[in-house]
């Protein structure tokens, strides 16, 4: 299943934001950060707005290192979203549910000190 996903983009402002969030609380990886977010994110059950994400300036996280152990769970949590959202499973419309839920996540958690 992993292979649908290879790598984790994020946007300028979304790895300023992992910045942030890393300060304020004191996890020290992004990809701990990032799942949270991402989680916060697919709870709301609201579809993300779509947006286009430039990945200029921004940065990668590999997906084995940004899923951990929880690779399965969150790949099948992406393909159930994706079912939900667009009415299709493809790798490109999984990816674009991750990168939209995972942006709007770290919003959510920058925007609530206490969300963490």
């Amino acid at each position: 299943m992993s292979a649908l996903i290879e790598r984790v983009k994020l946007t300028a402002a979304a790895k300023q934001q992992l910045s942030t969030l890393k300060r304020r609380t004191g996890i020290e990886h992004y990809n701990v950060i990032g799942r949270h977010a991402l989680c916060a994110s697919l709870a709301n059950r609201s579809k993300v707005p779509n947006e286009i994400l430039q990945f200029g300036g921004g940065l990668e996280i590999d997906w084995q290192t940004f899923s951990g152990d929880t690779n399965e769970t969150l790949t099948n949590m992406l393909i159930l979203r994706a079912l939900a959202e667009d009415g299709d499973c493809s790798s490109a419309t999984i990816r674009k549910v991750l990168h939209a839920h995972l942006h709007r996540g770290l919003s959510y958690l920058t925007a609530d000190p206490n969300s963490l």
